[in-house]
């Protein structure tokens, strides 16, 4: 199977670990790339956490030595150069360089705390992403990206701090993510990265992903045969076309006009007329070609 294919697979496992998923969605950067070399990797850095923890520490206690060792004995630190290079939200070369977005770095120390039995969770606030420390003692919030522990009554205080503006939070803020949502969100990344670092091809495969994540989004479809119309890769846009259509209960719209009478359509954005003459348009250049 390629990376796709183990993606889909791995997405029907319900015990699928995050790390995992992020390294399927790794291949994206580097076809070639092997993700069991990074599982050991994770093995080995989980061992070298082993070695230095002080079991006798608790509550926050332990979660500051756990932060400690993650982002000075291990060097993990945020990317705080170029954001937005993809580099930062790829896990395999996250441990490589040891940098990376704050949803990497938190993902590490959850792929790390299952290793060694803690119990560390994604924690997807607004316009940033944390960890979570628990224990006996209670829980403890784990920013990576700016080195500090945070207490949860805290959080819309430090949030606010770092984002730069207000960030209001409901109980649901508080609820771990899942690994699912937590590739949706690498993934909401890398498409940032690559339209801040234009490279066409990529972001194809980003889309990609994300349609085999989210299917009945129905905007990764529209976005998806755009682009790939511009690509000219006309056959490929009129199946994503069609498919976005189809969601929206408006597929009759691509039918020859005479046909349409027997429906009842919706009505359409002005935007979807657009994407109309679109398909009429690849339609006739695959007419052309034909």
């Amino acid at each position: 199977m390629n990376a796709l294919e183990h993606f889909r697979h791995h997405l029907q496992q319900a015990d699928v670990p995050a790390e995992v998923l992020a390294l399927d969605i790794a291949h994206i950067g580097r076809a070639e790339l092997n993700p069991a070399v990074y599982l050991e990797e994770l093995d080995r850095l989980a061992d070298a956490v082993d070695l230095q923890l002080n079991a006798s520490l608790s509550g926050r206690a332990a979660a500051q030595q756990y932060l400690e060792l993650l982002t000075h004995d291990l060097a993990f630190h945020g990317a705080q150069t170029d954001y937005y290079d993809p580099r930062n939200s790829f896990l395999d070369q996250v441990l490589e360089r040891r940098t990376g977005l704050p949803i990497m770095l938190a993902l590490v120390a959850m792929a790390i705390g299952r290793r060694l039995g803690l119990q560390i969770d994604g924690m997807g606030f607004p316009h940033h992403f944390m960890a979570s420390y628990s224990d006996d003692e209670g829980v403890w919030l784990l920013d990576l990206f700016h080195r500090a522990v945070v207490e949860p009554d805290n959080a819309e205080a430090h949030l606010t701090a770092v984002v730069g503006r207000p960030v209001p939070l409901t109980p649901r803020a508080f609820i771990p993510v899942t690994a699912h949502e937590l590739a949706a969100r690498i993934l909401n990344n890398l498409r940032a990265a690559y339209v801040t670092h234009p490279q066409a091809e990529q972001l194809l495969n980003v889309l990609t992903f994300q349609t085999v994540l989210t299917p009945r989004n129905v905007s990764l479809w529209r976005e998806r045969a755009v682009l790939r119309y511009h690509l000219q890769a006309w056959e490929e846009a009129a199946h994503d076309l069609r498919h976005y259509f189809s969601l929206l209960g408006a597929l009759p719209y691509l039918f020859p006009e005479a046909a349409r009478a027997f429906y009842t359509l919706p009505e359409l954005a002005p935007d979807d007329r657009n994407l109309l003459v679109m398909h009429r348009r690849i339609s006739e250049m695959l007419n052309r070609l034909n």
